[in-house]
């Protein structure tokens, strides 16, 4: 009977990985796999468990097929996110447990799950703390204590206060570069791309506001790494993103304009919005800014026929 059960799973995995290489239905498959390994009566924990192991040893296998580059990537974090949905698991809270299983060398079961448990109360610990007091009144006490660990401890996940900054925004932000990174390499037209990433961008700020006054008050001292980190993990994505602008110029759509002084415009323009939601103290949700900045910046916010008035009158 065992045997039965590993190789049914073994014909489930072949048939995920298939999907994958020649097409088919990728989120399909993916379900299939996990109901494989999921079984009724387990926590929200150990459900979370048994997905990320699924979805590293589909990544594992993919790699070896030599089928590991940005597009199959894509869609495996599409295909998952949408199983963890299904199961009430937030997608955020699933990329950042595979994040934290990818910082450890070994196979899928080389770190214990106390271990993994310890470092997120540290991280979430330092957050809390960061965020409520910055990063030079913070102590490395007062986060051992939030996180309920000893300062020791501590000490042996992070060499400093510093390398525990560093790494909390570094984890942070790759959640949000791996759910971004499914709606730049899509295959989405360029205004859809654009109005997709703006959601995932101004919600998951809208879930981390301790995340985002951390990295706005610490400027310009140690808040500056948080933000080149971010653009340099967004400029991966940019010839992508490049090829899509160009071919909607090509077609009309968009005006022919320096891409690079346009990129940072428009991102100095979203982080003023999600800034003065910060001087707000976060009191509204951020999403009720999304249709105002979509709005502005592709239609902008003067009207038509006062502009043709103004062009008349000079």
């Amino acid at each position: 009977m065992a045997r039965q059960v590993r190789d049914l799973k073994q014909q489930v995995m072949q048939d995920v990985l298939r999907s994958f290489v020649s097409g088919g239905d990728e989120a399909g498959a993916v379900e299939n796999l996990v109901s494989h390994c999921v079984h009724s009566g387990q926590t929200e924990d150990e459900i979370l468990k048994e997905i990320v192991k699924c979805f590293l040893h589909v990544r594992e296998s993919l790699r070896q097929s030599g089928t590991h580059g940005h597009g199959p990537s894509s869609r495996l974090i599409s295909a998952f996110g949408r199983t963890a949905r299904s199961r009430n698991i937030d997608e955020e809270e699933l990329f950042r447990a595979v994040l934290e299983r990818l910082t450890f060398e070994g196979d899928e079961d080389s770190m214990p799950v106390s271990k993994s448990s310890t470092k997120d109360r540290i991280l979430d610990a330092a957050l809390t703390v960061f965020s409520e007091k910055g990063f030079h009144l913070a102590t490395v006490d007062e986060i051992a204590e939030r996180a309920g660990v000893g300062k020791g401890t501590l000490y042996r996940y992070f060499a400093n206060k510093e390398t525990l900054f560093n790494e909390l925004v570094r984890l942070r932000l790759e959640a949000l570069e791996l759910k971004a990174m499914t709606v730049v390499d899509g295959q989405d037209d360029v205004l859809t791309l654009i109005r997709k990433y703006l959601l995932i961008y101004f919600e998951f700020f809208d879930r981390n506001k301790d995340l985002y006054r951390l990295i706005a008050q610490e400027r310009p001292d140690v808040g500056e790494y948080a933000q080149d980190l971010y653009f340099k993990k967004v400029m991966r994505r940019i010839p992508h993103l490049k090829r899509k602008i160009y071919e909607a110029s090509q077609q009309g759509i968009l005006k022919e304009v320096d891409f690079q002084t346009v990129f940072y415009g428009v991102m100095g323009f979203v982080h003023g919005v999600i800034q003065k939601w910060v001087t707000r103290d976060c009191s509204y949700s951020l999403m009720d800014e999304l249709p105002g900045v979509v709005e502005v910046l592709f239609y902008g916010f003067v009207k038509d026929g006062s502009l043709a008035s103004d062009r008349k009158s000079s």
